[in-house]
């Protein structure tokens, strides 16, 4: 894959992202079609992922599925170097970019099949962005979002990697974590409490190395009862 050059303002993340979580993104991508059947999708379907940086998952979603794909990020650099790499990777006529936050995305109503996020909602309004994923789904529909790094890692790639989080232990940089994990629990009981009973068929908390929330929206959702974006 070519690598473009990031704006200064982003140059750090870039690099983190790249020499750490790129085959994180390849990981989950390919463990989030096994068990959601993303490649059964149609080209009249919907994917969306938020704060996905430079774009890496939905390039290796992309490559898995025929679905058609919103990105949204808020950085605009952010995605003037997804835009870069999706024209690269020969998919920007499938994809649509959205430069905003999430909280605020005008997407309708029950029409999006499938939602990822890996390593953004805690820097989200989380609650609200929760609530959004919901009313986004489709009936049937499943979002997976949180922060890990794939079920099926190598044994080499696990080695990296826990000697890269015990580096920003040492270093104090934990940035968001205390968000994160309140939103672990206050994030589930949002789900539960408010969404369950009459708009989800389940709601799961998985570990890939990580935390991630699984929920599925109801086949039995009344598209009559929900609010239209």
């Amino acid at each position: 894959m070519k690598f473009f050059e990031p704006h200064e303002s982003i140059a750090r993340f870039i690099n983190v992202s790249r020499n750490y979580f790129m085959e994180a993104y390849g990981f989950i991508a390919a463990e989030a079609n096994e068990w959601f059947g993303l490649s059964r999708l149609s080209s009249g379907d919907k994917i969306l992922e938020f704060g996905g940086g430079e774009g890496i998952m939905t390039i290796n979603l992309a490559k898995l599925s025929p679905a058609d794909f919103i990105f949204i990020e808020k950085n605009k650099h952010m995605a003037d170097l997804a835009r870069l790499n999706f024209n690269e990777a020969g998919i920007s006529g499938r994809t649509e970019i959205m430069v905003g936050e999430v909280e605020d995305a005008d997407i309708p109503s029950n029409s999006i099949s499938f939602i990822i996020s890996r390593g953004a909602i805690q820097f989200t309004d989380y609650k609200k962005t929760i609530t959004n994923l919901v009313r986004w789904l489709k009936p049937g529909g499943i979002a997976y979002f949180g922060c890990g790094l794939g079920m099926n890692i190598s044994d080499e790639y696990r080695v990296k990697m826990d000697k890269y989080f015990d580096a920003k232990k040492d270093k104090k940089d934990t940035t968001n974590a205390d968000v994160f994990d309140e939103m672990k629990i206050e994030g589930y009981k949002l789900l539960i409490e408010k969404h369950f009973d009459d708009e989800l068929e389940y709601v799961k908390a998985v570990n890939i190395n990580g935390f991630f929330f699984e929920i599925k929206k109801s086949l039995n959702t009344s598209l009559n009862t929900l609010p239209n974006n």
